[in-house]
C-alpha cells in the first residue's frame, strides 16, 4: 500500500506542494496526511471540483508549477467545463495533476449512486483527452506511474489522471478538527422527526443526513411517510425540494448539509425567488465533509444564515444549542413561510448507521405515490 508520507514527501521533492480540491473517502487518509502537513496557503479545499480545476489554473498562472487537483469521480461532471473551456490544451493548457477516488470500478461492490459513474470513470477520461494512470497498491509502481504521470503533465502542458482504486492507500488518522458546538446530529433529527406532524415532505442531502434520518424515521415507527433521500448528486438536493413544492399542499422540510449547501450556493436566491408557501431549509453545520473523512469546510467561517438572508430568505435562525433548538421547533417551526435555519452540530460521529433498505427505482416509486396521495 502507499504511504501518505512517503507520497507527500515524492511529490514534494518533484515540486508538487499545491493541493486543492473536494474531499474523496478513497483518498482521505492521504487527504488527511495533507491537511497535517500543508500550510493554508499551499492546500485548499474547494466548495466545488470545478472551481478547485479554476484555483489550480489561477496558481499555476502565478508560479508556472505544477499543481493537484483531487476529487472522487462523481465530481468529473462538475470539472468538465473548466477542463474544457481553460486548462485544456487548446486553450490555456494547464498542466496539472487530477488525483481520482475511483468509487464504483467495476468488479467493486459500491453503492448505486456510484455504480454508473464507476463503470464509465475511464472512458469520460477518455472522451475528455485526459491521460489516465493507474495507481496500484504497490508503491513502487504507484510511484513510477506518479513520475510518468508528471513528465507527460509537463511536457504535454495539460491534465493528466491519477485514478484510485478502493485500498490504495495506508491508514492516517490525522488531526481532529477542533469544535466545541454541544449539539449532536443524530440527536438534532431524532428530535425534528419527533417535532413532525407526520404530513410533511421531508428532503434529506448526501450523506449521514440522510441515513440518520432514514434510521431515526424508522425507529419512530416510520412516522415521515413521504421523504426523498438523495443519495447523490451533491449540493442538488435542495432544488429537489423546491421542485416538489410544485405539490403545494404540504409543508417541505429540507435537512442540508454544510458541504453540500457551499457545492451549490447559488441555488439560495433561486429558492428564496421561487419557494411558495412553507418552506423550511434546515442545514446542520458540523463544519466539515464527514462522510469522507472530516476534512472541513468554511462554513463556521462564513455566515449562513447572514448569506441566506442577503439571498433573499424571509426569515433566518441560527441555533447552537438545545435550548435554542427547543425554542424554535415550539415558537417557530409550524409558522408558515419561508426559513433558513442552521444548526451548529459538533463532529462526535454517532453510532454506525447502516445504509438505507431497498433500491432507488423503489424509493422514487414510494416517494411520488406518497405526493399523489397529498394531492
Amino acid at each position: 500500500m502507499i504511504s501518505p508520507a512517503r507520497l507527500y514527501d515524492f511529490l514534494n521533492k518533484k515540486n508538487i506542494v499545491f493541493y486543492t480540491g473536494v474531499p474523496d473517502s478513497l483518498l482521505q487518509h492521504f487527504l488527511k496526511y495533507i491537511q497535517d502537513h500543508s500550510s493554508s496557503d499551499e492546500h485548499i479545499i474547494t466548495a466545488n471540483e470545478g472551481l478547485a480545476i479554476g484555483l489550480a489554473s489561477g496558481y499555476h498562472f502565478a508560479t508556472g508549477r505544477l499543481p493537484l487537483v483531487y476529487l472522487q469521480n462523481s465530481g468529473l461532471g462538475n470539472i468538465i467545463n473548466p477542463l474544457t473551456s481553460l486548462a485544456d490544451k487548446e486553450v490555456y493548457s494547464v498542466p496539472m495533476l487530477l488525483l481520482i477516488g475511483w468509487r464504483g470500478k467495476p468488479g467493486i461492490k459500491d453503492e448505486p449512486q456510484h455504480v454508473k459513474m464507476g463503470r464509465i470513470t475511464k472512458e469520460l477520461l477518455d472522451v475528455l483527452e485526459v491521460p489516465v494512470y493507474l495507481l496500484e497498491e504497490n508503491e513502487e509502481a504507484a510511484f513510477i506511474s506518479i513520475n510518468e504521470a508528471i513528465e507527460e503533465a509537463l511536457c504535454y502542458r495539460k491534465p493528466v489522471a491519477l485514478l484510485v482504486p478502493p485500498g490504495v492507500f495506508e491508514n492516517y488518522e490525522g488531526k481532529a478538527i477542533e469544535n466545541h458546538y454541544p449539539l449532536v446530529r443524530e440527536q438534532v433529527i431524532k428530535t425534528i422527526i419527533t417535532q413532525l406532524k407526520g404530513d410533511e415532505t421531508v428532503v434529506c442531502t448526501t450523506g449521514k443526513i440522510g441515513r440518520e434520518f432514514y434510521e431515526q424515521n424508522e425507529l419512530q415507527q416510520k412516522k415521515i411517510t413521504n421523504y426523498f433521500l438523495s443519495i447523490g448528486a451533491m449540493g442538488h438536493a435542495s432544488h429537489i425540494a423546491l421542485g416538489v413544492t410544485k405539490n403545494k399542499n404540504r409543508k417541505v422540510v429540507m435537512l442540508d448539509g454544510d458541504g453540500a449547501l457551499f457545492m451549490q450556493m447559488g441555488a439560495l436566491p433561486v429558492i428564496a425567488q421561487q419557494a411558495p408557501g412553507d418552506f423550511i431549509h434546515i442545514v446542520i453545520n458540523n463544519g466539515c465533509h464527514e462522510s469522507v473523512g472530516g476534512q472541513p469546510t468554511a462554513a463556521f467561517f462564513a455566515d449562513c444564515c447572514a448569506i441566506a438572508k442577503a439571498s433573499g430568505y424571509s426569515k433566518t435562525v441560527q441555533i447552537i444549542n438545545e435550548k435554542e433548538l427547543t425554542q424554535w421547533l415550539q415558537d417557530d417551526f409550524f409558522i408558515p413561510g419561508l426559513q433558513f435555519v442552521e444548526i451548529r452540530t459538533n463532529q462526535l460521529p454517532g453510532k454506525n448507521t447502516g445504509r438505507p433498505a431497498g433500491n432507488p427505482a423503489d424509493w422514487k416509486r414510494d416517494f411520488m405515490e406518497a405526493l399523489q396521495k397529498g394531492n
